[in-house]
């Protein structure tokens, strides 16, 4: 699906937002020079529909791709390093919790789920929904060209298999408010038909679509995402986050 007309520029992020990525950029940038040829920003801050339910946040996830013309030398890697702890200095709402991936253009012109150049090991296996998000126009480009210049658009199998991995990854991950929303985030995936989708603007869905027995359990993830968790709030996510796990597992036909 695609969105038309979406502000993708860096100045539709929040004011501490934006100058964060615009500092995230220029530092890379200069540490990389000609043979950074892409990079996107992704993730809760560009949905709108996230401020409106979580509230004015000061700080949070800067979620983005670095796409590479090749891998980083070593006077590369310690430019970014110490732009890395520059940024977490200037932003420390921003600076401290930053997602990048690092992949080889070569990479992201296909569909396997491409390496990380810094950390070999990881392989990004929710690849194919963030080329959806893409190209759905749900990104800032921060720099290089739009996205549908380079990434392929992900076919159905691909976005079963990693709406199949975001699930896994769910249900080990230790925080039980992350495993609510995306639990509802996937859920609302599969019911809407799309997979481009944010896990507050899931959870409201949640909230008025599935019954009322999960209500207790997404509040509290919600309340827990503002920072306003509660030792009640947090036995609720805790009762209630099998029953979201096995309700997604479910929709995803597992």
């Amino acid at each position: 699906m695609q969105y038309p007309g979406l502000d993708r520029s860096p100045a539709s992020l929040p004011g501490p937002a934006e100058a964060a990525a615009r500092d995230l950029r220029d530092g890379l940038l200069a540490a990389l020079g000609a043979d950074l040829r892409a990079l996107y920003l992704y993730g809760a801050l560009t949905f709108p529909e996230t401020a409106g339910l979580l509230g004015p946040v000061p700080g949070g996830d800067l979620d983005y791709h670095a796409i590479l013309a090749g891998p980083p030398d070593a006077g590369q890697r310690a430019a970014m390093a110490a732009h890395e702890t520059g940024l977490r200095r200037r932003h420390p709402g921003y600076g401290n919790d930053l997602d990048g991936w690092f992949i080889l253009l070569a990479d992201a012109r296909r569909a396997d789920p491409p390496r990380h150049l810094l950390q070999p090991g990881m392989r990004d296996f929710s690849w194919a929904l963030h080329r959806a998000h893409w190209l759905a126009g749900q990104c800032v480009i921060l720099h290089g060209p739009d996205p549908a210049q380079i990434v392929p658009v992900p076919g159905d199998q691909e976005l079963s298999m990693a709406l199949k991995y975001e699930l896994d990854f769910a249900a080990r991950d230790p925080s039980d408010a992350f495993a609510v929303l995306n639990a509802c985030r996937i859920i609302h995936s599969v019911a809407a038909g799309d997979v481009v989708q944010s896990k507050a603007g899931s959870a409201a869905w949640a909230l008025a679509n599935l019954r009322a027995e999960h209500r207790p359990a997404i509040t509290a993830a919600l309340d827990s995402y503002r920072g306003e968790a509660t030792p009640g709030g947090r036995r609720e996510m805790a009762a209630g986050r099998p029953a979201l796990i096995t309700l997604a597992a479910r929709e995803l036909g597992c």
